[in-house]
């Protein structure tokens, strides 16, 4: 080979690397996104946007070499927009990418809100998040909800189980008759029978309305409790352990989600996943530690009998039927999804107090 031969072959060369790098500079593309949330990241399912998904994301997204990069708005705490708004700030792209509190929307998203008509049946947090996660994979009615709203489904948001928080002592089903008492939209259920009258709110607003008299209490996750300070107004901490909640999900904005390339997407499915479990790791581990605080911060901790457990459970109107039948008469499956969360607590080798499957 000639050496005119080998300078043209290594100048043709060294012109299609050029050329390549080129391409890829010029497609390189960066992605401005904001990630939003009604409650500020002191509670684990927003510090998990803030400490794992927003950080994350840059580094994957650098590291697979492609030229992308992201730029993120962090807009927490209500900036955008408030807790009864949550689903619509990332439908309308308020937010590329957020948590959306689904107990406030029984009506839009009556899916997710299966756990709030199926009370007493586990408060284990791993239980709640593996059947959160399998309806999401096997229903596709699931996903549809939330295409419907104009967002992707990343992660479940599954919390501690419900106690109550209140002014005054409560040691029988006695205590509650014609106490004021938060439980916002499908938590109301849970008071019928007990003669306590349901407000409706969210975490961000408990702490004013018991003090200004709104309310005398509350039906809240331990793990709300004491970010939000609540033990100050209402000294009295009850384990009812009314059971877990899947509250809520991480989410993205379907226009978003589109225009972004395909190994981005693969980016945000995995770490929907990781936001799952670590969210759900940090509720495990702070439920129990809260509950010890707030005791040596003056609060009066107890248990609830637990035949009064029962009482309040078997008491209680059918709401899981009425649930059902309701949403089936519309064509949407809630008698499935409600099966599957009560065979799934079985599966795993708990006993709900109440069997809501029954008789459906």
């Amino acid at each position: 080979m000639t050496t005119l031969t080998k300078t043209l072959i290594a100048s043709a060369a060294a012109g299609a690397i050029a050329l390549t790098l080129g391409a890829s500079v010029a497609s390189a593309k960066v992605y401005k996104l904001t990630a939003g949330s009604s409650h500020p990241p002191i509670v684990p399912w927003v510090a998990t946007i803030k400490n794992l998904v927003v950080p994350q994301s840059i580094a994957r997204v650098a590291a697979a070499g492609k030229g992308d990069s992201i730029q993120w708005i962090e807009a927490y705490a209500g900036a955008l927009y408030n807790f009864q708004n949550t689903l619509e700030g990332i439908e309308t792209g308020l937010a590329d990418l957020g948590w959306v509190g689904t107990l406030w929307e029984p009506i839009k998203m009556p899916l997710m809100n299966f756990t709030f008509y199926a009370p007493f049946t586990t408060g284990n947090v791993d239980i709640l998040n593996k059947v959160g996660e399998d309806l999401h994979k096997n229903i596709p009615a699931m996903n549809e909800a939330w295409k419907k709203h104009n967002q992707v489904f990343l992660g479940i948001q599954a919390a501690d189980t419900y106690n109550l928080f209140t002014k005054f002592p409560l040691k029988t089903m006695e205590d509650l008759k014609g106490k004021k008492i938060y439980g916002p939209d499908a938590l109301a259920r849970w008071l019928e029978g007990t003669g306590a009258v349901a407000v409706n709110g969210g975490l961000p607003v408990y702490y004013n309305g018991v003090q200004t008299g709104i309310a005398e209490g509350g039906i809240v996750i331990t793990t709300g409790m004491l970010p939000f300070k609540l033990h100050e107004v209402a000294p009295y901490i009850t384990e009812v352990d009314m059971g877990g909640p899947i509250s809520g999900a991480l989410t993205m904005n379907l226009d978003t989600w589109n225009s972004l390339p395909p190994y981005m997407q693969d980016i945000f499915t995995k770490l929907g996943k990781e936001y799952a479990t670590t969210q759900s790791e940090i509720v495990k581990a702070n439920a129990a530690k809260f509950l010890g605080l707030m005791a040596q911060q003056g609060a009066t901790v107890t248990k609830f009998p637990q035949a009064e457990r029962r009482k309040w459970a078997m008491g209680m109107p059918n709401i899981a039927k009425e649930w059902v039948d309701e949403n089936e008469a519309k064509g949407i499956p809630a008698k499935q999804v409600l099966q599957a969360f009560m065979d799934g607590v079985r599966a795993a080798g708990e006993t709900p107090l109440r069997d809501w499957d029954k008789g459906l």
